[in-house]
């Protein structure tokens, strides 16, 4: 169960982006995604990846991932990870968290931005849980939804349109960018799950077979 500190958090942000007009998707294609409840899913990976590490300050991991995006708006979003980190500021002022605290979650909101910190860059291991957590949320599964849903909102007309756009986007070629060990094999997993989808579906609609022209 979710510590009680963490709901509390959590309301502040969804308030925040709620009043800001952050929390929907600026792009027309994709009014299902929530700012929020991505903040809430990236939370939960940071549960995941942090499991049984020691030597790591959680809880600034923890309120990193409840923050990092509180700063979206409906507009200048490349400049969301410094809104956020001001915003987190404020708050901690006001809740009289500790400045040591304070400083270390101020540096990972502001650096979350920056996945290309995780190829080689010497980084601390909160930030690089960070970095994991933030990709890995709606990879595998969840990306063959989005393309679907996406798909929908340009009313496509053919399961095989369906079956190309999710070949071109979450069953797409790229490298394992994750670092540690558990994220590694959780992202495997993700793309393991997509491409065995786009096999089943490309049987199911015979693509490649002379009837499939027809």
């Amino acid at each position: 169960m979710m510590d009680e500190k963490y709901m509390a958090h959590l309301k502040y942000v969804k308030d925040y982006l709620t009043k800001n007009h952050g929390m929907g998707s600026p792009n027309p294609l994709h009014p299902f995604r929530s700012r929020f409840q991505h903040s809430i899913r990236v939370l939960h990976w940071c549960f995941r990846l942090a499991e049984g590490m020691d030597g790591i300050n959680k809880e600034a991991l923890y309120m990193a991932a409840i923050f990092h995006d509180v700063g979206y708006a409906d507009q200048d979003n490349e400049r969301h990870a410094m809104r956020s980190g001001r915003i987190f500021h404020e708050y901690a002022v006001e809740q009289n968290m500790d400045s040591i605290f304070r400083d270390k979650v101020e540096h990972l909101i502001y650096a979350h931005s920056n996945k290309k910190l995780l190829k080689g860059a010497e980084i601390d291991m909160e930030l690089t849980l960070l970095l994991e957590a933030d990709l890995m949320d709606e990879e595998g599964a969840m990306g063959v939804v989005w393309d679907c849903m996406a798909l929908g909102n340009v009313h496509a007309n053919s399961y095989a349109k369906a079956y190309y756009h999710i070949m071109e986007n979450s069953n797409k070629e790229e490298p394992n960018p994750m670092v540690t060990e558990k994220a590694r094999a959780y992202w495997d997993e993700k793309k393991k799950i997509v491409a065995k989808f786009a096999e089943l579906l490309a049987d199911d609609l015979m693509i490649g077979s002379p009837y499939f022209d027809i």
